[in-house]
């Protein structure tokens, strides 16, 4: 029974689970539930997750007060998963009626949504610690971190971090795979349509870009689409 696997089993499970889920969205879900369902007591998880701006964000939770808590830390600009992603690895709460670190945070948080403890912990994947964002782990009980916990859940963490940057990886190039069969589409019709070579094709569109300020794609999108050369393409 999956009940009777120890840890390091059932987190190896893990590992091969997130690697197959299909996107970045998928795996992030799949990591907040796989901790929620793995470690000691009642946990509510949720991840924090840097964006491309630097702003931070959280696309996914087990249970709304997670996602709650992690919301009131961006709107208070403090709190433990924010220390996690831009000071150290892990940070930890004991008990929320009594800490002093995040005054406002930690009393709204507890009146709130019942949350008693947490323990936020940093997804990194290089030396640098270049942080994709962090796990946070709730719940009702003061104090319900052990030692043990914080060990499985940095090991938790570090495999949802490699999971993480391995989706992120996959669906940037399949991004970049769609955009560029986008663009040649694009340049495809224009060149059948005005005689002229790729490269004249691609600077069409690259100076209708730049003169509209519109996206390359999405300038190739838009004439893919409607099959109408744009103006100014002379």
């Amino acid at each position: 029974m999956a009940e009777d696997r120890t840890f390091d089993e059932r987190l190896a499970s893990i590992a091969r689970d997130l690697l197959n889920e299909p996107d970045t969205q998928h795996t992030l879900q799949r990591v907040v539930d796989a901790a929620a369902e793995n470690l000691d007591g009642t946990v509510w998880a949720s991840v924090s997750l840097v964006t491309q701006r630097r702003e931070i964000e959280t696309p996914v939770v087990t249970d709304d007060r997670a996602g709650h808590a992690d919301r009131l830390q961006y709107e208070l600009a403090e709190g433990p998963c924010l220390d996690s992603i831009w000071e150290q690895e892990t940070f930890q709460i004991e008990d929320m009626t009594t800490e002093e670190r995040y005054p406002r945070w930690a009393r709204a948080v507890a009146e709130r949504t019942g949350i008693r403890s947490s323990l936020s912990l940093q997804l990194y994947t290089d030396e640098e610690h270049n942080s994709l964002g962090a796990l946070n782990l709730y719940s009702p009980v003061p104090g319900a971190f052990d030692a043990e916990t914080r060990g499985e859940g940095l090991a938790f963490a570090a495999q949802a971090a490699v999971a993480l940057r391995s989706a992120q990886s996959e669906q940037h190039l399949r991004t970049a795979m769609a955009t560029r069969t986008l663009i040649g589409q694009a340049q495809g019709i224009l060149m059948e349509r005005l005689k002229i070579t790729p490269d004249q094709a691609f600077a069409v569109l690259s100076r209708l870009s730049q003169h509209t300020n519109v996206k390359l794609r999405e300038v190739a999108r838009r004439l893919v689409e409607t099959g109408e050369i744009p103006d100014g393409r002379k």
